[in-house]
């Protein structure tokens, strides 16, 4: 089992015992921890409410400035060392917080997404985090028991904090009395065993400071506090001295340098990597780098690597440089940041797709079969039938669902830009590209999936470049030299008939070989016609509840005008039709009046579609159209199939299920 599988079984299994305890006051003793067990018995013992969105009487401003100066020597004393915390934790999704021995905030450090999400929960300067105020957390264990604790999730008492990880730890006076605590928060995927050694590092160096007042800046950059800080960071960091010695690094930049660690403590790092622009020109212009990119080139390796370059200096308390701090960010763990940002809200699974017909249910089981592995698939069918959804949610059904979900549409794209929105660029590779350059799709869908759409409009020039990425997984930007290797799955999508395309010579037929391991025919609504009845609750389900009109009527003559009609924009134009007759439409219920005229014209040219207004089956509508639709064509079944929009072999099986004589 993965790491990630065994995290999330054990959330799910937390999950239900905190519910059990929470109905019934059992506690599985195999699951729950028995200081959370503790925990969560004072909480239900004390009427702590575990669905309370806000905490309990929060202090008001007055009562906040009696808070704060009557802890003034904490914070003053605090604030280098958290200041220090808050700027190496930088956009890493986590949240410092100091709280005195009662457990009311007094500060609390993050960026502003975090902290507009923690206001959410309460957790302000004045609000309280004990553990009978706010339920079980690690600040108010950390301060009921005296030592550190990290809870993750549904540990927590609070069913609205069950997305959060803490790990907190108690701050002593000299004399070894608690005097507050220091806490770092962030969404559960966060949890990580170190997090917790580095807040006992950062409780150690402010009961420290309270020692040595004196020496906080001394105390700040002890080595072990330090290191501790340095090995938590994710990315490469490298401290340099005034002679360009390496002095600090933690084990990501070890990887950087080929080295281990301690192997190149005390050595010139232009010895040992050879860079693109200067790691030394800061001590002389004052002037860093922010996520600047950049080439690395180990001396122990012939191959270049992207990064992008954070450089800041070290300066004493006399403003005077002492170093630099270098932190190299890997690329591709930017692109995938990006492509998660960027990526298309996946929010359409198997259970969107909606209809009994055979042909649908056998194309949603392949799908299904085929969404587990990482095959190329491409989806076939007309415009309108719901080709995104498949695609969607076979990606939502297989192991790359937490990453990202690229589309592009390759008939929307201008034929010259093409390649460089699929491949990327390097800077000045075109006149009008970026001086720095630019990803391309493939790269931000790294580790995901890359959904090409239409792809029947690929310009026959791209394919080849793109058949070679297929075959070798590897790829290289426009106006480029370095070969970067990709994972992605790719999903295609075609409302043309390729095989014909091939022959015609405007596809490629090793790309059509390689797109299609899997093919889904997705049918269109005029051949599940069976299917409308339920479509059309579903959409107006749908719709209502977007326009806040519930329970949506539909008289039933309507709904033999809609099953007559051939949708030739298939389920796209039926939702369209349907979301404009419901607008239109009085009260909750859909006239006549609201169906659109080409709709309804079907059936006004079709005189023995009703009788009188006597009930008649689906089925009798449909050989009724056979029967005109043949009659017409005097026999000619091309003529036939064309006329009711359906192709020949459809019209065949009809003809056979009514027993027609033709």
């Amino acid at each position: 089992m993965s790491p990630i599988e065994s995290f999330l079984e054990r959330m799910s299994k937390t999950k239900k015992a905190w519910k059990k305890f929470i109905d019934t006051d059992e506690i599985n003793a195999l699951v729950v921890r028995p200081i959370i067990a503790d925990s969560w018995k004072r909480c239900k013992s004390a009427k702590v409410d575990p669905y309370s969105k806000r905490p309990i009487n929060p202090l008001n401003s007055k009562e906040i400035n009696i808070l704060l100066e009557r802890n003034k020597h904490l914070i003053d004393v605090s604030w280098p060392i958290l200041k220090m915390i808050g700027e190496m934790i930088r956009d890493s999704g986590f949240r410092v917080d100091l709280v005195d021995k009662d457990g009311y905030f007094l500060k609390i450090i993050s960026d502003i997404e975090i902290l507009e999400e923690s206001k959410k929960l309460g957790s302000i300067v004045g609000a309280n985090r004990s553990e009978l105020a706010s339920g079980t957390n690690g600040i108010g264990i950390a301060l009921f028991t005296g030592g550190p604790m990290q809870i993750f999730g549904p540990e927590h008492y609070n069913v609205y904090h069950h997305n959060w990880t803490c790990s907190s730890s108690p701050i002593r006076d000299p004399s070894g009395n608690i005097i507050g605590a220091v806490n770092m928060s962030g969404n559960y995927r966060l949890l990580h065993k170190h997090t917790l050694g580095m807040v006992v590092s950062i409780a150690n160096a402010i009961e420290g400071a309270l020692k040595t007042e004196g020496k906080v800046f001394e105390l700040s950059i002890n080595n072990k506090f330090l290191n501790t800080i340095i090995e938590s960071i994710s990315d490469g960091l490298i401290v340099i001295n005034m002679k360009g010695e390496i002095t600090h690094l933690n084990s990501i930049a070890g990887k950087i340098l080929g080295k281990e660690p301690h192997e190149v403590i005390g050595k010139p790092i232009d010895k040992l990597i050879r860079t693109s622009c200067s790691l030394f020109d800061i001590l002389n212009n004052r002037k860093g780098y922010l996520e600047k990119e950049i080439t690395i080139t180990p001396f122990s390796s012939k191959e270049n690597f992207q990064y992008l370059l954070t450089e800041k200096l070290v300066e004493d308390s006399e403003g005077e440089p002492q170093g630099v701090t270098v932190l190299f960010k890997e690329m591709k763990k930017v692109h995938k940041l990006i492509g998660n940002f960027i990526g298309a809200n996946t929010r359409y699974n198997f259970s969107n797709i909606i209809g009994n017909d055979v042909r649908l249910t056998k194309a949603v089981n392949l799908a299904k079969v085929a969404s587990v592995s990482s095959c190329k698939i491409l989806i076939q069918g007309e415009s309108g039938t719901g080709k995104e959804v498949f695609a969607q949610a076979i990606h939502n059904n297989s192991n790359r669902r937490n990453k990202p979900f690229i589309a592009i549409n390759c008939a929307a794209i201008p034929r010259d830009l093409v390649e460089s929105e699929l491949f990327g660029y390097e800077g000045g590779a075109f006149t009008g590209a970026k001086k720095e350059g630019r990803p391309g799709k493939f790269e931000l869908a790294e580790g995901g999936t890359l959904f090409l759409d239409e792809i029947e409009s690929m310009p026959l020039e791209a394919q080849p470049k793109l058949l070679r990425i297929l075959e070798s997984n590897q790829l290289m930007r426009i106006g480029g030299n370095k070969i970067i290797t990709t994972d992605v799955r790719i999903i295609s999508t075609t409302n043309q008939d390729l095989l014909l395309a091939v022959k015609k010579g405007s596809f490629r037929e090793d790309l059509y070989y390689r797109l299609n391991t899997v093919t889904i025919n997705v049918p269109s609504l005029r051949e599940r016609k069976d299917d409308i009845p339920i479509l059309v609750k579903y959409i107006c389900d749908k719709i209502g509840r977007r326009i806040n009109k519930n329970s949506i009527e539909i008289d039933k003559k309507i709904l033999e005008v809609l099953c007559e009609y051939n949708w030739p924009g298939n389920i796209r134009e039926l939702e369209n039709a349907l979301e404009s007759a419901i607008i239109l439409s009085k009260n909750n219920k859909i006239t006549i009046d609201a169906i659109s005229e080409n709709i309804k014209h079907v059936k006004a040219n079709n005189p023995n579609f009703m009788n009188n207004n006597k009930a008649v089956s689906l089925m009798d509508f449909e050989k009724e159209a056979l029967l005109k639709a043949l009659e017409e064509a005097k026999g000619n079944i091309s003529k036939a199939s064309k006329t009711l929009g359906i192709d020949r072999s459809t019209l065949h099986r009809k003809i056979k299920k009514y027993k027609i004589s033709k």
